[in-house]
């Protein structure tokens, strides 16, 4: 032997699921800071809606098909010392695809396509159910009647910590715990920075997708089981909360504009304004400075845009490049994951 002794990464298994965001959860897990931890996932559908699955013509058939609920998410994992106040920062390692089932799928049903395109448009193309078969990083993928080899993206499409009140379902997404965010960043090698409502943080991921658009526009990606490999450390900043969800990679940093039922417009404005202040307060640019940087280098990634009304998912995530930014404050460099 070396001397070097590299612990085996601890396990949620996949049975270990729910489809809240809660305070009251029994944690999977309680981890020190540090720690690295392999969480098992099912696709959004709870792994139910395969290639022997009928005719699913409006959500409601969806929903009795698969049990009546959409998007698991692991049993919370307790971070030891995590406060109200502090933050959570989950290193995304690896996203190892398709490992409760070897495909990934996608479902659009008549309502869904309707709501996108209107009556007509839906009866032509809805209700559609693709099935991709997943081969280590590759995925076969049949539309009109050509199958091609893509490459997988994989990404994680809900990730958040418990609320302080009530519980929240994962379908939902907010700026006071993340939720399902959908962001194509969300990716290996990312950091999230998560905020801390109650004791141990409570984390929380699932929904993990092989292919997705930006916009996600009929509601669904490409939605498969993975096992996702994060390690978790704990920043404290008990005078700073943080106002809603950071990422962070090797291109750059930015914030999720993510109010719930809210506009698409409203979102980008908090984002962009959380971002100006981001820059102020965490690198030390003068407040006029960072508001000219963030107009001039800032760039808007449409995470969601689905749905109508009070049933919109309309979430967004304003970045910058750590190229722009270190150009103008190179002490930005000491924030590079």
């Amino acid at each position: 032997m070396n001397g070097l002794f590299t612990p085996r990464a601890a396990h949620v298994p996949a049975a270990r699921h729910q489809y809240v965001f809660d305070a009251a959860a029994e944690p999977a897990l309680v981890v020190e800071p540090g720690a690295t931890i392999v969480i098992e996932t099912l696709d959004c559908f709870s792994n139910r809606l395969g290639a022997g699955a009928p005719t699913l013509r409006d959500e409601n058939d969806i929903l009795d098909y698969i049990g009546g609920r959409y998007n698991p998410v692991n049993a919370p994992i307790f971070v030891e010392g995590a406060e109200p106040g502090d933050r959570l920062a989950v290193d995304i390692v690896d996203i190892a695809l398709g490992r409760r089932e070897r495909y990934a799928v996608t479902h659009v049903a008549h309502d869904w396509a309707a709501g996108f395109g209107g009556a007509a448009f839906a009866d032509a193309a809805a209700p559609v159910l693709t099935i991709a078969e997943i081969e280590g990083e590759s995925v076969h993928l049949r539309i009109g009647g050509t199958t091609r080899i893509c490459r997988a993206q994989p990404m994680i499409g809900t990730i958040g910590t418990a609320p302080a009140g009530r519980a929240l379902s994962s379908l939902l997404y907010g700026a006071g715990h993340g939720g399902n965010l959908d962001c194509p960043h969300v990716r290996p090698g990312a950091t999230m920075l998560l905020p801390v409502n109650v004791l141990g943080g409570l984390l929380s991921l699932g929904d993990v997708h092989a292919l997705m658009g930006e916009g996600e526009l009929t509601g669904t990606a490409l939605e498969t089981s993975a096992d996702v490999t994060v390690r978790i450390r704990l920043e404290r900043h008990p005078d700073r909360p943080l106002p809603a969800p950071r990422i962070s990679d090797g291109e750059g940093l930015g914030v999720l504009g993510c109010v719930s039922r809210t506009s698409l417009e409203d979102n980008v404005a908090a984002a962009m304004h959380d971002l100006v202040m981001l820059l102020r307060d965490e690198i030390g640019i003068a407040s006029a400075e960072a508001l000219q940087l963030v107009n001039l280098f800032g760039r808007i990634v449409v995470n969601q845009a689905v749905g109508s009304g009070a049933e919109r998912w309309l979430s967004v995530l304003a970045r910058m490049s750590w190229a722009d930014l270190e150009l103008f404050a190179p002490q930005a460099a000491a924030m590079r994951p």
